[in-house]
């Protein structure tokens, strides 16, 4: 990953390149330092499709300038929070509802007597 001194020098020279409406420009720059805090998976969710496609005519590929999840973003994301929380009630539900039959039923392993 870059550092934040390239990462400076690439948002500078991306600033004072562009010619066109800044707020467009706020939103690029603000999504890859927020990122670059947060992750690129809490971006994704919380971007505008507008917002990342912008970020990347200006910077490349997010995704390689940032991690994919920080610490930070684990502990402080809702987006991620209801994100995770769904997943995991999706696998259970998965593992629980036949989706074509619609019928309901236990996994193996919850049916083993554990005694």
């Amino acid at each position: 990953m870059m550092t934040d001194e390239e990462m400076l020098r690439m948002i500078e020279e991306a600033v004072s390149n562009y010619q066109g409406d800044i707020s467009y420009m706020n939103e690029a720059v603000g999504l890859i330092v927020v990122g670059r805090l947060m992750g690129w998976e809490h971006q994704r969710l919380i971007s505008t499709r507008d917002s990342w496609t912008f970020a990347t005519k200006l910077f490349g590929d997010p995704k390689k300038l940032m991690e994919k999840r920080t610490a930070l973003a684990q502990r402080k994301s809702r987006a991620l929070h209801v994100v995770d929380n769904l997943l995991a009630a999706g696998s259970i539900v998965r593992g629980y509802v036949d989706l074509v039959t619609r019928r309901f039923s236990y996994p193996k392993v919850e049916l083993q007597n554990f005694d």
